[in-house]
């Protein structure tokens, strides 16, 4: 069954079974089909009162609100609610009672018992009328009303507490499926990592640029080494990390940037410019160093005279920006835009990260560049 569909059943079903106390009580006052009517119109007026709540505390997000702030809501809402389906129901039921009335005025006499008395002249049976429309006073109405406000408001109390429980349960449950699919999404970022950013090919032409090092300029050789190991174990690693600050993000791209600059030598140019500020703001580990990778391989290898590559970070607004920019432009040659699969992990794990406060966009900034900007959130 769709969930559209037992929603509907248990707003009519709950409604109506909640009901049948009122329409017992009501029974005892009216006749029959006033009570009837009356309570028909009070399930249906129900189940739209209620509807158009819950369309109303959704475009709120109250379900995202704390248990303190919820509950003084709902129990106005419900008071309100309460008192506007009294109402409703209230002039329901008198109207009916007086449309039967002019349909058929023994009504009364029928539904009190007057009718049924024998031997009694008219002057006493106006008397006892006058009597029974004397238990209608303003007083007792307004006792009437009271206790219908009094009832409706804790039936909508328990319908919220019945519809807000199950929010909270499908939230905690949106929560733990998200918690798996980061963790997932992680795993499979590691995997693509070693298959794609640190992959056999890079690493077979990292030693070969490496060994030739060896004789040329042993030091740089030394110093190369450790950034391949410095990059392969955090490639291995990270995927133990949900965040690491900018500043340790930033040294894996450094490690990175230097060991293809021994393949590109002049081709390659890059510079950082990280916000002092922004060192300890922590990262979805590898993010900035797939964006590095990105331009490498879709626009400095593409270029005979290379380009260069430039890391900014800004402090803006609650907001963590990072622009990755490089040189080259968005549209390879057969002008189609370029579709990796580290940018769609990339936005898929900041989504799951930050919900849609972080964002990832790729565009021209001129005709020679191109420029890759990350919001994050700060809080």
């Amino acid at each position: 069954m769709k969930k559209n569909q037992l929603y509907w059943m248990l707003q009519i079903g709950g409604w109506g079974g909640l009901h049948i106390t009122s329409f017992l009580a009501i029974a005892f006052i009216l006749p029959f089909w006033a009570s009837i009517i009356s309570t028909i119109v009070s399930v249906l007026c129900a189940v739209l009162i209620s509807h158009l709540y819950r369309l109303y505390a959704k475009k709120r997000k109250w379900k995202d609100l704390k248990i303190v702030k919820l509950i003084p809501r709902v129990f106005f809402s419900s008071i309100i609610q309460g008192a506007l389906l009294a109402i409703l129901t209230f002039l329901v039921a008198i109207g009916s009672v007086v449309l039967l009335i002019k349909v058929d005025p023994n009504l009364m006499d029928h539904f009190t018992g007057l009718s049924k008395m024998e031997g009694v002249d008219e002057a006493t049976l106006e008397k006892l009328r006058e009597v029974n429309r004397g238990i209608f006073t303003p007083s007792t109405l307004i006792i009437m009303a009271v206790s219908f406000i009094g009832s409706y408001s804790v039936y909508f109390i328990s319908w919220s507490s019945i519809y807000f429980a199950y929010q909270f349960l499908q939230k905690n449950r949106e929560v733990e499926i998200e918690k798996w699919k980061l963790q997932a999404t992680v795993k499979d970022a590691e995997l693509s990592a070693l298959k794609s950013q640190i992959n056999p090919h890079f690493i077979f032409n990292s030693l070969n640029n490496i060994r030739s090092l060896v004789v040329e300029d042993a030091e740089k050789a030394r110093d190369s080494i450790t950034h391949l190991s410095d990059l392969l174990r955090f490639s291995i690693q990270f995927d133990h990390y949900e965040k690491v600050s900018l500043e340790k993000e930033m040294e894996v791209v450094a490690h990175y940037l230097n060991l293809e600059s021994i393949q590109l030598e002049d081709r390659l140019r890059y510079q950082f410019l990280i916000d002092s500020e922004s060192k300890d703001v922590v990262v979805p580990p590898m993010i900035i160093q797939t964006l590095v990778e990105n331009a490498i391989k879709h626009c400095i290898n593409n270029l005979p005279e290379g380009g260069e590559i430039i890391v900014e970070s800004k402090m803006t607004n609650n907001f963590l920006s990072i622009f990755v920019k490089n040189t080259g432009q968005l549209k390879g040659p057969n002008g189609t835009k370029r579709k990796g699969i580290g940018i769609g992990n990339a936005r898929e794990r900041l989504r799951l990260l930050y919900g849609d406060k972080a964002s990832l966009n790729i565009e021209n900034m001129n005709e020679h560049m191109v420029c890759a900007t990350v919001k994050i959130p700060l809080n």
